[in-house]
């Protein structure tokens, strides 16, 4: 999937990122503007349980706004 819209996401990120979650809480995203490859590899089912890909991405984005402070 590629971000369009950063408000309908609900997340911290930029349009142009491109992503994907898959079973077990795996993950990846690119994100072109940050320069920015990300990829989450993990066995953790069902993955709605907890919401560590959120936290993830939250921590990365986090990250990258503290490095330009």
């Amino acid at each position: 999937a590629m971000t369009t819209d950063v408000a309908k996401t609900q997340l911290a990120g930029a349009v142009g990122e491109y992503w994907w979650g898959c079973a077990a809480s795996t993950a990846f995203w690119i994100d072109p503007v940050e320069d920015v490859s990300v990829v989450f590899l993990t066995q953790f089912m069902p993955s709605s349980l907890y919401p560590i890909r959120r936290e993830l991405r939250t921590m990365v984005n986090a990250a990258i706004l503290d490095s330009k402070a």
